[in-house]
Formats: structure tokens, sequence, C-alpha cells
């Protein structure tokens, strides 16, 4: 029978804008992967379990026929269960569960009933591998249980890197280490001592070798620096790369090279390339010192997933999978505004492929025989899980989680625009806009952190939230964002803020222009990098009524020697150190500038932040105290960089409670 347009108008009239609890009733897709005989897909899911201060963000297990059919739930939501891996027959999955006191590795059926532990580490597991014959399970984990700082106690520090934010403390007493063990239970061994981060674990398709990466080992000097090493199993190891930088491992199907993702020359402001190196190379030695190949050098797009994502799939990794034909691999390549899956030839001319793309973000997950499997978002829907056969044919949505939850909200209006801004550049932007309001709307400009990275076709569940509240959300990718190419992404090197200044006013003059946003109704957010550029904007303009800076860089002389990342990151940056340039780091500062501000201010920034510390904004709350700005500095116990965007529920909420009283007490409704 036919729907009347009646009955239609009805439905769309009793949907409601999207309120903070609604937020909470998504859930999310957040991993993957396919049956050894590519019929089936075990997949994470990510949900809120509880209520008020009691709820935690939870994943669990569940399977699904690729053939068609309902999802079944595999293991339940008590706490959190990830990383599922199949065993080569496809009758068990092994996963890491929360369930214990630390996490460990769990093994259960795939037609159900009790999960059985199997490894008993001390202080738990934060990775594991399993062999592809099936024996061996390779897992890494801490040597020491992280412990509260006595009073009693007074480190003494001798390294160059002796914090990182990943980890939330001191590196000599967080170190990470890998055992290797029978894959149905037993003795543990020692394979490779403990020592920094292990970033990498990967098992050669003859079950005889290890990928393993370290960083942050008491050898670096900075954040990103690696080192990639081929492991055997009796522990001897050579190193492939060295004082490196890169991303996602994996090895070839042939098992003559090791692939992984990279910016070159470890340039962080470059679109990341996808590399392979010979697995027999030996930095020491010498050997096989045939440097790594970049297969991607033309493309001059990101591999893998460049996009500030605010829900919890933003912890997944999606990354490069060998074809079984062993001349390819699969990987996500970000272009613009949009992620995609495309084949990369390993060997040969350099070929790249697309095989899944739209106006949408693809987050590859596995490839097994013909089949892909990747979860798919879009502005206003969260991931699902989808698959298709590995020439982007015969797709299919195997999961409709979210479909009642979606029928429940009145969505907001997505809608892209192409900006000219200096010398003819095109800048990519969005608005999402509220259908229960009517133009010209309050906007608020988000600004996305990095400063390398960019926003996208990707679920923002705080991005909804504040359009539910009746705001436009207007976000946009300026010169320094990746996904548009090195030349693009580079523009902003020694200039932080003065490029990406002049592509806001130019995307914000447009959206007044058409009628989209008030003049008079403007405010400006942003986390990380993003938090600079707000700092910055509302020291150079009063275009903004108020302003929600967020564990932001606010002055780049002390950013250098107190964060984690900065003396990596800021000399980069500012194309020099601060004694070669130290007119350029002051003068990029927000903090040089905030004497002249008039933007009534809410500043955000963890408590534990390592990345950003809160130096930053104390420093930036003093000046704009001192110089009669309205301002407040909100202080999030117990949150290091980012987890308020994608972490516990009640420090989101804490949150977006903040940012929306502030801009509802200062940017005027209609």
């Amino acid at each position: 029978m036919r729907k009347s347009k009646s009955t239609g108008k009805l439905r769309a009239l009793t949907r409601r804008p999207m309120t903070q609890d609604d937020v909470f009733d998504a859930v999310f897709v957040a991993g993957g992967v396919l049956s050894p005989d590519a019929k089936r897909a075990v997949y994470v899911l990510s949900e809120t379990v509880g209520v008020g201060g009691e709820a935690q963000q939870c994943t669990s297990l569940w399977c699904v026929e690729l053939a068609g059919g309902a999802p079944r739930r595999l293991t339940s939501a008590r706490g959190s269960d990830s990383s599922p891996r199949f065993s080569p027959d496809g009758r068990f999955v092994l996963f890491v569960s929360t369930r214990a006191k630390v996490p460990q590795v769990y093994r259960i059926a795939i037609d159900g009933g009790e999960a059985e532990q199997v490894t008993t580490q001390p202080h738990g597991v934060t990775q594991f591998a399993l062999s592809p014959d099936g024996r061996w399970l390779a897992c890494a984990g801490l040597d020491a249980a992280p412990k509260p700082r006595a009073a009693a106690e007074h480190p003494r520090i001798t390294r160059v890197l002796h914090r990182f934010d990943p980890i939330g403390g001191w590196l000599h007493e967080s170190r990470m280490g890998v055992h290797i063990q029978p894959a149905r239970g037993g003795r543990a061994r020692l394979l490779v001592e403990h020592d920094g981060v292990v970033t990498a674990l990967v098992w050669a398709p003859d079950s005889r070798r290890l990928a393993v990466g370290k960083s942050a080992t008491e050898r670096h000097r900075e954040f990103v620096d690696g080192d990639l090493y081929v492991v055997e199993l009796d522990g001897t190891r050579r190193a492939v790369l060295r004082d490196a930088v890169f991303g996602a491992v994996f090895w070839t199907s042939d098992g003559r090279c090791l692939g992984f993702t990279a910016p070159p020359d470890g340039d962080l402001s470059r679109q990341q390339q996808l590399f392979v190196v010979d697995a027999d190379r030996d930095v020491a030695a010498r050997r096989g010192a045939r440097a790594p190949r970049s297969r991607t050098a033309r493309l001059d797009r990101v591999v893998g997933v460049g996009q500030q994502m605010h829900n919890p799939a933003a912890l997944v990794a999606s990354i490069p999978i060998p074809a079984e034909d062993g001349r390819d691999v699969f990987a996500p390549v970000t272009d613009g505004g949009r992620v995609g899956i495309r084949r990369v030839a390993l060997y040969g001319r350099e070929s790249v492929v697309s095989v899944i793309g739209g106006d949408r973000v693809c987050m590859l997950l596995d490839a097994r025989a013909d089949r892909l499997l990747y979860s798919v978002q879009d502005g206003n829907a969260p991931p699902e899980l989808y698959t298709a056969t590995t020439s982007g044919a015969d797709e299919r949505r195997l999961t409709a989680h979210n479909d009642a939850w979606r029928s429940r909200i009145r969505w907001p209006e997505l809608e892209r625009l192409l900006v000219r801004s200096a010398r003819g550049l095109a800048i990519e932007g969005w608005v999402l806009k509220p259908t229960h309001r009517r133009p010209p709307y309050r906007t608020l400009l988000y600004i996305h952190g990095g400063p390398h990275s960019a926003f996208g076709n990707c679920f923002n569940t705080d991005f909804h939230e504040l359009v539910g509240a009746g705001y436009a959300v207007a976000f946009a990718n300026p010169r320094g964002s990746t996904g548009y190419g090195d030349a693009f992404s580079t523009a902003i090197v020694g200039r932080w803020g003065e490029p990406e200044m002049r592509d806001f006013d130019k995307f914000l003059d447009t959206l007044i222009d058409r009628g989209i946003a008030h003049p008079d109704r403007l405010g400006v957010m942003g986390v990380s990098g993003g938090g600079h550029l707000s700092g910055w904007l509302i020291g150079h303009t009063n275009r903004f009524r108020a302003a929600v800076p967020e564990e932001g860089v606010f002055n780049l002389l002390s950013m250098y020697g107190t964060s984690d990342a900065g003396e990596r990151l800021i000399r980069l940056e500012m194309d020099g150190l601060p004694h070669e340039v130290p007119d350029r780091y002051w003068a990029l500062s927000p903090i040089a500038h905030a004497h002249r501000c008039r933007t009534p201010t809410l500043l955000i920034q963890g408590e534990t932040d390592i990345r950003c510390p809160m130096e930053q904004a104390e420093q930036m709350y003093t000046v704009l105290k001192r110089h009669g700005c309205t301002v407040e500095l909100l202080r999030l116990s117990n949150c290091n960089h980012g987890p308020q965007l994608f972490g516990p529920p009640a420090l989101r909420r804490a949150r977006m409670n903040a940012i929306r009283q502030w801009f509802d007490r200062f940017v005027p409704g209609s």
C-alpha cells in the first residue's frame, strides 16, 4: 500500500532535533574482521551502557553472515571486547577483553558459548597478533602497572623524550615488550624487551617472523621516531627502519617486503604515502640496504584516514591490507572530505585505482578472497558495516543498528561549499543547518586540529548536539589541511594562523552573503590546532560573539619545551628552532595578540594533557583576564589529549554542557 503525502509530512513533523541524550543512544561499528572463507564477519560495536555518572562506553562483538540475515551478539557489553581475530579454521574468535582486572586475550567459539581466557599477562595486553598457522600468539604489554605518584617519590629525568600523551605518564615507568605463547594457552616467554611503546605487531605469512615497531624508547629523541624490526622466533632481530616515522605496517603476501604508511622524509606537514621496504634489509649491517620505495608518490593524497573524527569509531585502525594475488594492497585514501578505498600496486609502475568511493568515509577493516569489509559513515549517519567485492561491485549493507534511532531525529541539512580564497585557491567546507530554525542562523565555526588533519564526511556527535540546540555548525579545511596535496598542507609552515585566517574569512563571508549565517551571531571553537586557530582569530578580529578554544597551542616558545611533541612538531612548523627564529615563534603565538581580544572566551583544557599542556591554557587565561576580557578556564580532570571527543560519556557530557551554555549565554538567538 502506498503511503500518502500527508502521512510522510506527519512523520517528518514528529521527528525532533537531537538532544544530548539522543547522542548517547547512537551505536558505532568500530572494527571488524572477515572469516577465512569470507562468508561471515565479526565486528565491534561501541555503545553507551548505563546512565548518568555510571555510564560507560563499552564495546562488544557481533557476528553477521555476508549472504544476509540479522546480526547476532557474540559477547556481552559488560566491559570492552575488541580486536577480533579468526582462528585459521574459522571455528573460534580471539579478542581482547577487559572483563578481568586487566585486558587479556580470550577465545570464543563462533557458534557462541562462554569465552575462555588465553593469556595471563600480569599487567595486561595492549595488542596481540595470531600467527597465520594458528599456533602462536604474540602479545604486547607493560612491564609494570601505572601507579599514582607517592609523596616521597621524586622522579629524576635523564632522557630527552620522557613523557608521552597516549600513555599518560612517564616513559621510564611505562615500558612495553612483546611475549609469545601457544595460541591455545600456555607459558609465555619474552621475545622483545620492555622499552618504549610497541606500535606494530604483525606476523609474516610463513608464521616464522614478526614485524615489531617500537617508538619512544630510551634512545629516541622525538615523539614520532621509531624503529621497525623483523624478529625471529628465537628473539634475534634486525632493524629494517631506524629513527623513522611510520604508521600502519603490513607484510606483502609473498613475505619478501614490509609495507608501511609514512610522510616522505618524516615531514609531518606532507601527505602520508604508502612505502615498501625489503624484509631482509638490515640497517645496522647495511645489508639489503635498498631504501624504502613509495608506491603512491604521484597520488599527492593521504594514504589512510586523515580526518578528525568526533565519535567512538575514531579509535578504529583502518590500515592497508594485501590482496591475495600478492601484487597489490587495498588502502584507505583521504581525498578532500572523502575517504575511499583504493587498490595500490606494490611492484612495477605506480598504479592507484579507486575501488570504493562517494561522499562518505569508508574505513577499510579487512580483505579476504574476493570480499572487502569496511564501515561507512557520513555527516548525518554513524558508521555501519558494509561489504563489496574487491572490484567494488555488489556492495551490501550488513548492519542497520541505528535505523530506528535515526527515524526519531530531525536531521540537519548538510551543504558542501567550495569557496575561492587567496590566489584563486578553492577551500572546501560544509555547514550543518538546523531545519527546525529559520535562516540566517546562529553559526559556530568549528576548526579542526592537527594542524595537518581535516574535517569531512564523518559523523561528529558534538556537531549534532549543537545543531539540535539551534546552531548551524560550519566547518572547513583551510590551508594546512591534509587531503588536498603537499603544496596545500605545507602552505602554513612558518606562517601559522595567517593563511588560515584569510581562508576562514572568505568562508564566513560566503555563508553570510548566502543568508545562511547571521553576521552578528557568530561563534568560534576548535580543538588542539583548532584551539590555536580559534585563539588566533579572537586576537585579530571582533566578528565573533563568543569563543571556545580547547586544548590549544597559545605560546609556541613554551610549547617547544613542555609538549611531548614540541621538539619535533614545533621546530618543523616554525621552520627553525626557538633561538634561530624567536620573533616568528612569538609573532605566531595567540598569546602575543590576546591583549586585544574582547571576545568572551571559555578555555577548555585537560589536566593530564601532555600534548598541549595545561600551561598553555593558563598563560592564555592570564593574559585575557589581565586585559579585561570575559574569560573562564574549564579544567577537565583525568583528561589527556582527545578523550573528551570520543571517550567516557560523563566527560563528554561535562564538556558539551559547558560549551553549549557558553554559546547560549553570549551568542543571541533569533
